[in-house]
């Protein structure tokens, strides 16, 4: 906390943006203790951190999408799963960004904005991101993604998701043809989403 408080000091950050990041510093040590899993599991063996990752990140793992997958499989995918955070009122994506995961919500609220229109709320289970298109082009968004309340998030990478898929292409095709029923959202440019749901997404009927 010092060193942060030093840091906005010296490069004379506004309150507000200074204000952003002390909150969201306090908020993840409290959920984490200080705690960086990455950097504690770096140095141990591929076989262990395998293991604990699997551990870690079931609950995204035991999504329907990842229901053909091997076992081998799926402990390469829980080595490219990560965790983050965010704060009330903090974006996770902003429309016309390069998309660059999937994500998981482990908790929390989010809702999906356009043009100041909701499409869909999030919460709990849902899974948002994008298919994969047959060549790596860059996926923009097309919407913001936006905490209503404070959200804890796994997610995996597209590049990571991509090399894993090559190595297992008997999964792969599988997962291509299964993403889309997954997807809660699909934030892809250019994908069904875009033509707006006959109601909101998460919202009661």
């Amino acid at each position: 906390m010092k060193d942060l408080k030093e840091f906005t000091r010296v490069h004379c950050l506004p309150q507000q943006l200074k204000q952003r990041m002390l909150e969201y510093y306090q908020t993840t040590w409290s959920v984490n203790h200080g705690i960086d899993t990455n950097e504690l599991l770096h140095d141990f063996p591929d076989e262990l951190r395998a293991d604990i990752a699997m551990h870690l990140h079931k609950d995204i793992l035991q999504l329907p999408v990842f229901t053909g997958a091997s076992r081998g499989c799926l402990r390469s995918l829980s080595l490219n799963i990560k965790t983050s955070f965010c704060v009330p009122g903090e974006y996770l994506i902003r429309q016309g960004d390069a998309l660059q995961s999937n994500y998981y919500v482990c908790s929390g609220s989010l809702e999906v904005l356009k043009d100041s229109m909701v499409l869909a709320i999030l919460g709990k289970g849902d899974l948002i991101g994008s298919d994969l298109p047959g060549t790596e082009q860059v996926i923009k968004t097309n919407a913001d993604v936006k905490a209503l309340t404070y959200c804890d998030l796994q997610y995996i990478s597209l590049r990571g998701l991509r090399e894993v898929l090559y190595l297992y292409p008997e999964y792969g095709s599988v997962y291509a043809a299964d993403i889309n029923k997954n997807l809660t959202y699909n934030l892809r440019e250019g994908s069904q989403s875009e033509d707006g749901p006959d109601e909101v997404a998460g919202a009661p009927n």
